[in-house]
């Protein structure tokens, strides 16, 4: 009888732990997908981008988040020609952020034709605590110049990392988030735009 209850206290741990990790790998596939499809939107947008703002000069005045948390390009997206505007938004106190987006006429002053700010993936969680270390995956935020592919540190990138985590609040505390990573490269930025355009933003 101990060796019997033995056995199914085991067995019940098995299919426990099993249940556990299918939840778990159910949740992080739901919430990669969503944060796919906004990459997927940033990216038809920076390959057709004009200009390409660095994220490390974005303002909290531009984009109501910090440096690296925000992505403007002007860009020509199916030959319309507009200003765009990425952020990953984390409210007071919460460990969940939301990635939005939101678009403007560059004229928007005098037109008045601006799209507010919509919700595009939930669940966007932080890099690791720290500075940004460019040679540290763990610590690139969701927007930065890369390097490698060719950005730089100045007031245009042609290159940009796009890093974005998510974890689905229904998964474990102790399981790991989804991370999606892609170099998009500005086709057009080497035809030399004017660097200020789309630099006046609507209020948030």
């Amino acid at each position: 009888m101990t060796i019997f209850i033995g056995l199914l206290a085991i067995v019940f741990s098995i299919l426990l732990s099993i249940s556990l990790q299918t939840k778990d790998n159910l949740a992080r596939t739901r919430a990669n997908d969503e944060v796919r499809l906004g990459l997927m939107q940033i990216d038809r947008q920076v390959r057709s981008g004009n200009v390409i703002s660095d994220p490390a000069a974005e303002t909290i005045a531009a984009s109501g988040v910090d440096p690296f948390y925000s992505l403007r390009v002007y860009t020509q997206t199916d030959g319309v020609y507009q200003c765009v505007q990425w952020r990953v938004l984390f409210p007071v106190g919460s460990a969940f952020g939301a990635l939005e987006y939101r678009s403007w006429e560059p004229n928007w002053a005098s037109t008045g034709v601006v799209q507010p700010w919509r919700v595009v993936a939930h669940n966007v969680v932080k890099p690791a605590p720290g500075p940004f270390v460019a040679a540290d995956p763990s610590t690139w935020p969701p927007f930065h110049a890369d390097l490698a592919g060719g950005g730089g540190a100045t007031s245009v990138a042609q290159t940009i990392r796009v890093t974005l985590r998510v974890k689905d609040p229904e998964q474990r505390a102790s399981s790991a988030p989804a991370t999606v990573t892609s170099v998009l490269t500005g086709r057009n930025t080497v035809f030399g735009y004017p660097a200020e355009t789309c630099a006046s933003t609507p209020p948030l």
